[in-house]
C-alpha cells in the first residue's frame, strides 16, 4: 500500500473543532473515506501520539459509518461545504 505522507502538524494546541476537521480532511483525501486503511497506516506506520490521538478517532468513525450507511457521505458534503465557506 502507498500512502502519501505530509510533515507533522502539532494539533496539541488545536480546539477539538479544528482537529477533528483536520483528521476528517485526512481520512477523506489521502484514505478516500476508508476508515480501516487509515487503521492499517496507524497500526503499521503511526508513532505513538498518532496512535493515541488519531487512531481512536478512526475507530469511532469507522464505528458510526457501519450503523450509519450515510454517514461517510455527509461527513464528504459538510467538509465541502465548509472548504467553500473558507
Amino acid at each position: 500500500m502507498t500512502v502519501e505522507t505530509y510533515d507533522l502538524i502539532d494539533t496539541t494546541n488545536l480546539s477539538a473543532l479544528v482537529a477533528n476537521f483536520a483528521r476528517v480532511h485526512m481520512l477523506l483525501s489521502m484514505f478516500d473515506g476508508e476508515p480501516d486503511k487509515w487503521i492499517e497506516f496507524f497500526e503499521s506506520c503511526g508513532t505513538p501520539e498518532e496512535r493515541r490521538r488519531d487512531l481512536p478517532f478512526a475507530e469511532e468513525i469507522r464505528r458510526r459509518m457501519t450503523e450509519d450507511p450515510e454517514y461517510l457521505s455527509r461527513l464528504r458534503r459538510v467538509v465541502g461545504e465548509l472548504s467553500e465557506l473558507i
